[in-house]
């Protein structure tokens, strides 16, 4: 699969654009043919079921989520709502990019070249330029889909384990409503949105950390998946070697 970036796009335009703020959505990311494959290779992955248990992360790959009995699921989802009533939460679809990557053995799938494409000198170079972020080394990611009921409340993306730099969102979703939620929302200090990205196929979303920031639930009404890889452009070494 060949991925591209977008040859139109202009880094020092965007850079530009990007101090204001340190904040910013880039539409039109890729070459039209880039993004339809790598939308494809998406869609294709086995999903799982990402979230926390207060400071716990759990991840529930596609064979454990088949697993589950109505009982157990429906536990799951008690726990999380009434977790999220006082504290931090999440809850969505996921597949481990990065990990799967770097498994010994593993299937490799076409999602596999994205996740190289953007560890691409190419594409970390647009982003540093983009960014001003010079440290940039590499960059992680996870597959995500967002669907009804979904959502990620306000953090910040700090992690003092890890030497993230910049986070990021590649939108892959087609003719998402204005209505549906799935917005990625940054907040000013009275906890007002001061801005919402709004899922757009084919667009990056890319901000400085750390950041106040949340993805609205996704309405249950709403009739299609908030598509996208995400994580952060980081500083430190990455596990091995990309490509």
């Amino acid at each position: 699969m060949h991925i591209a970036l977008n040859p139109a796009l202009d880094a020092e335009q965007l850079a530009a654009a990007y101090q204001v703020k340190r904040r910013m959505q880039i539409r039109d990311l890729l070459t039209e043919d880039s993004a339809e494959a790598v939308l494809g290779a998406l869609e294709a992955v086995p999903w799982g079921l990402a979230y926390n248990d207060g400071t716990d992360v759990v991840q529930l790959d596609a064979a454990a989520m088949a697993r589950l009995t109505r009982e157990e699921a429906a536990q799951i989802m008690a726990g999380i709502h009434e977790r999220a009533r006082a504290g931090y939460q999440f809850l969505y679809a996921y597949y481990p990019l990065l990990t799967a990557y770097f498994t010994p053995g593993i299937d490799r799938l076409p999602i596999f070249a994205a996740f190289e494409f953007i560890n691409s000198a190419p594409f970390l170079d647009f982003i540093r330029k983009v960014t001003g972020l010079e440290g940039i080394r590499w960059v992680d990611g996870q597959a995500t889909s967002f669907r009804a009921g979904h959502f990620l409340k306000y953090h910040t993306d700090e992690s003092p384990s890890e030497q993230r730099l910049a986070a990021y969102v590649i939108n892959m979703t087609k003719s998402w409503g204005r209505d549906w939620g799935g917005f990625l929302q940054f907040f000013n200090p009275q906890y007002d949105v001061e801005q919402a990205f709004r899922p757009v196929f084919n667009a990056i979303n890319i901000f400085t950390i750390p950041a106040d920031h949340s993805v609205s639930m996704v309405s249950t009404y709403s009739p299609g998946n908030r598509l996208s890889i995400t994580g952060w452009f980081r500083g430190d070494d990455p596990p091995g070697p990309i490509g």
